[in-house]
């Protein structure tokens, strides 16, 4: 029934330090990233345990100390990320900038070479191929220097990065501001469901969405910079005909803007919406028996109504601020060329054509990204108000130092004429004119009638009520068993463990005590037997003796107990109060709520403590006369649960936890169950290797099938054919000898081209839209329907986490990012595709350089090959961080309905932010 194996309670405890490659690789590897490739290289799927530690400055609990101080002093998410991580920023803000310009050697490179190639008498050809080739070169280690400094700063995406630390989305930035939550979680006070976000989308989706704008906050002066210096070279080239341009730009920008306003008012709906979705998808599948059992799976399915007219508007405004900022350069390159050629009436040469043509090219860039920046930034603005709010809660009341030293030295617990109320908004008095004094090694029990106020009095001496009068002075750590009991999903010892150190001897005291080794014994694991999420597995009286069980083994001085015997038949009840109330608890200050007339009566109780409406109508110490039947409140058939106080004061006094009876059966274990740990819940299952081909099919059936795949192809390979028709019609119009006579014939059709172009992009835009909305609909529908009609065993197994986890921050991706992710592989594969069939067919149609096409094929492997290297590791990268994921999301759940119990247990808080942030 009992294994020796040591507790695996994973919540607490670091992993071994060890050296990250980083800190000992050489300049040499430094400066080239040499020092990542044994990870990029290694030939199995990688594992947890292939990831290297965090380095010290990386790690969540550092991270999250330095931007508590900084919020501390600020109060503002915004200001105290500053202070901690803005030098950063600005460092990959200025490399950003340097990167962006050292785009621009490519068009003033080539319009050397241009006038090089038509001058067969120059010599600097090679010297300005030199000089692209070192420019191009210096800008890829810039680059992957700088995405390397962003990944450790948490600011961009997991998949990113395959080689930083853990895994790189637990960083600095994203390891101080989670591990803030969690600290407010299990410090905030109470609130009513509905008055602050969920944490489930706060820790996942509003989490992301600041570490999007994150980078795209530093791009919102690169690019504008970026723009102002290509705006000067195209006047440079094109003179004032580059102003008509300009002026386009900026009309370009404004509605940019404009759609930007709409956008943030339908994501501010959007998030809306989504937390009362998480709300819903949380009770459901919380109490997923109850709603089997009822057979109200229809029901709840028709309640789930995703928030699609939100996300459409979000979806439909984003196509069409795509579009506009896409399209802007085209308008500029129209404009531009017409002023030039029909007003200034100027001849277009190739050197200019080109070297403007490429510059818009570059100027399309900056103006296609700025709207995905914009909506970066829109929707973080939204998500750290979010984040903000949450963070803004009220403390939990801290328990003020006594005011005056007990009159006695035993004295525990002094409440002097206490007031007490639910938060600090001066509501109704819950406890009033309360007077208690206990002494240590009492057995006090409180009772009175259902309402009067006895949970609330617990609460009061656990220092989580708001004392509006009185004094109150509590000596000593304290332990809590709550109505209803709070059980984690893992095994039953680790349950009643809660991190503290395996004594086998004192543990199995403690279980044989609360009267659980028989039930040990009719679990298919004994004591390494799984509970279940929130203890499902087990009945309600084996709940209340596992968290009795819990605050028994801890070393508090006080051990409150909130009801623990409601829900236990008499016999047991009886044993219980016994052996472990009147013995193993007798050396330490009980304080223990019923409603049993015979505990009440009980000899061993040294004050009985009755309340009536919210006062203490009677404290009296060893009654002279038998309790009154009729002063016995009503049974209350509830729940209990578990918790441990940290030291309220520093004069923590030592106590011997149990009586000189030892019992040898703690010596006696039965190795049946060594292998226990290993098959009690698996780890979430992932899959390996590269993504099977039926989860792209799954998703493009939800996108609307290959018949929207083929539109889409017909308006991505139109768009291509328009662009490079354009672009060899400008060589046509520039190589003709009439090209100053029929000016207008020219410019006519470079327009129709550019105009359709643009038709196209638009039809692609929008059909991206809609079949995302789409497919997000789909998908939500039937992973929905999969889980509500899925058998009871398997949430038995499934922690729920696992379940928030889909429906949070993987929903969350296919709900906006995940259409447009597809859109823009699409329009960079064509974009690619189109660039390298003109090359080679330019290439190969001149005798002169015809063999040198030989030289595509290398170079198409090479590529291929580096992006296999980054795909492996990047994919199950991503795979690690969702199954991480999951238990942090199920942990953070548990803790948001155990209040009471995390704030009791003293270093618990400290032990899990270190592993769980």
């Amino acid at each position: 029934m009992l294994s020796s194996n040591q507790p695996k309670y994973s919540t607490f405890g670091g992993a071994a330090s060890t050296v990250h490659p980083r800190e000992a690789a050489s300049w040499f590897s430094q400066v080239f990233l040499t020092w990542c490739t044994p990870l990029v290289h290694l030939q199995h799927a990688l594992n947890i345990e292939d990831i290297w530690q965090l380095e010290a400055a990386n790690t969540a609990e550092s991270n999250t100390k330095r931007f508590l101080t900084a919020f501390g002093r600020s109060k503002s998410v915004f200001r105290a990320c500053a202070n901690v991580y803005g030098a950063w920023f600005a460092v990959a803000g200025v490399l950003g900038l340097v990167l962006r310009l050292l785009e621009l050697v490519g068009p003033i490179v080539l319009q050397k070479i241009v006038g090089a190639t038509n001058d067969r008498a120059s010599s600097h050809l090679y010297y300005w191929l030199a000089v692209l080739l070192v420019s191009k070169v210096a800008r890829a280690i810039l680059w992957s220097h700088m995405v390397m400094l962003e990944d450790i700063l948490g600011i961009q995406y997991v998949h990113i990065h395959p080689f930083l630390g853990r895994i790189s989305c637990v960083c600095r930035f994203v390891g101080g501001l989670k591990g803030a939550l969690f600290q407010r979680l299990v410090s905030k006070a109470s609130v009513q469901p509905g008055e602050v976000p969920d944490l489930a989308n706060v820790y996942s989706a509003d989490m992301d969405n600041l570490l999007w704008a994150s980078i795209s906050f530093n791009n919102l002066w690169i690019m504008p910079t970026q723009i102002l210096v290509i705006s000067y070279l195209l006047y440079q080239e094109l003179g004032v005909a580059a102003f008509a341009g300009l002026g386009m730009l900026v009309l370009s920008l404004c509605l940019g803007a404009f759609i930007s306003t709409i956008q943030s008012k339908a994501f501010d709906r959007v998030s809306t919406a989504r937390d009362d979705r998480m709300q819903a998808v949380k009770e459901t599948f919380g109490s997923i028996l109850i709603v089997k059992l009822h057979a109200w799976e229809q029901k709840y399915l028709s309640d789930f109504a995703l928030e699609m007219g939100h996300v459409w508007t979000l979806m439909f405004s984003g196509a069409i601020s795509i579009f506009v900022l896409w399209a802007s350069p085209l308008f500029v390159s129209m404009t531009s060329f017409a002023m030039y050629t029909m007003v200034l009436g100027q001849p277009l040469t190739a050197s200019k054509v080109f070297t403007a043509l490429a510059l818009f090219r570059l100027l399309q860039n900056p103006m296609s990204e700025i709207p995905d920046n914009i909506t970066a930034v829109v929707e973080a603005n939204v998500s750290l108000d979010r984040i903000q709010e949450y963070l803004d809660q009220a403390d939990q009341p801290a328990r003020p130092a006594p005011a005056v030293t007990p009159e006695s030295e035993d004295t525990v617990i002094a409440i002097e004429n206490g007031t007490f109320t639910w938060g600090d908004d001066g509501g109704a008095p819950i406890l009033k004119n309360v007077s208690l004094t206990v002494s240590r090694g009492d057995l006090v029990v409180v009772h009175g009638k259902v309402g009067s106020g006895k949970s609330s009095l617990c609460m009061a001496i656990l220092g989580e009520m708001h004392q509006t009068e009185g004094t109150t002075g509590v000596y000593g750590s304290t332990a809590y068993c709550s109505q209803e009991p709070w059980i984690q999903q893992m095994s039953v010892r680790d349950n009643i463990l809660f991190g503290s150190p395996f004594d086998s001897r004192k543990y199995t005291r403690v279980v044989e005590a609360c009267g659980l080794l028989p039930d040990f014994g009719l679990m298919a694991f004994g004591d390494l037997t799984e509970v279940g999420s929130k203890g499902r597995n087990l009945s309600g009286g084996q709940k209340a003796r596992i968290s009795l069980a819990r605050a028994c083994y801890s070393d508090a001085d006080i051990v409150i107990l909130d009801a623990p015997l409601a829900a236990i038949d008499a016999v047991v009840q009886k044993q219980i109060m016994t052996k472990c109330v009147e013995t193993l608890l007798k050396a330490r200050t009980v304080i223990l709520v019923t409603h049993n007339g015979d505990i009440i009566s009980s000899p061993n109780v040294n004050r009985l403590v009755r309340l009536e409406d919210g006062s203490t109508e009677h404290s009296h110490v060893k009654p002279s006369e038998p309790v009154v039947a009729a002063k016995v409140a009503d049974v209350v058939v509830k729940i209990p649960c578990v918790v441990a106080k940290p030291v309220m004061d520093n004069r923590s006094m030592p106590s011997p936890l149990w009586s000189p009876r030892t019992m040898e059966a703690g010596d006696k274990w039965n190795e049946h169950f060594d292998h226990a740990i290993s098959e009690t819940v698996g780890e979430e299952e992932r899959a390996v290797g590269r993504v099977g081909l039926d989860v792209y099919a799954s998703y493009i059936a939800a996108f609307g099938g290959w018949r929207t795949i083929g539109l889409l192809f017909v308006f991505q390979t139109a768009t291509q054919v328009l662009q490079v028709g354009s672009d060899v019609w400008l060589g046509v119009w520039t190589s003709s000898d009439d090209a100053v006579v029929q000016t207008k014939w020219y410019l006519g059709i470079y327009t129709s081209l550019c105009l359709g172009m643009m038709v196209a992009v638009l039809c692609r835009t929008i059909l991206v839209a809609v079949s995302g909305v789409r497919a997000s609909r789909v998908m939500f529908g039937k992973m929905m329907s999969a889980l509500i009609s899925t058998p009871m065993s398997f949430f038995d197994d499934t922690p729920l986490g696992r379940v928030v986890n889909r429906f949070a921050e993987d929903m969350s991706l296919i709900d906006i990012w995940l259409p447009f992710s597809y859109a823009g592989v699409a329009g960079w594969f064509f974009s690619v595709a189109s660039s390298l069939l003109t090359a080679m067919f330019v290439v190969t149609t001149d005798t002169v350089v015809r063999w040198c096409g030989l030289l595509f094929l290398p170079m198409i492997y090479v590529y291929i090959r580096v992006a296999q290297l980054y795909l492996r590791p990047s994919r199950e990268l991503t795979r690690l961080w969702n199954v991480t994921n999951s238990p942090v999301l199920s942990f953070l759940d548990e803790i948001e309905h155990g209040p009471s119990i995390h704030l009791c247990w003293c270093g618990g808080i400290v032990h899990f932010t270190q592993t769980w942030t």
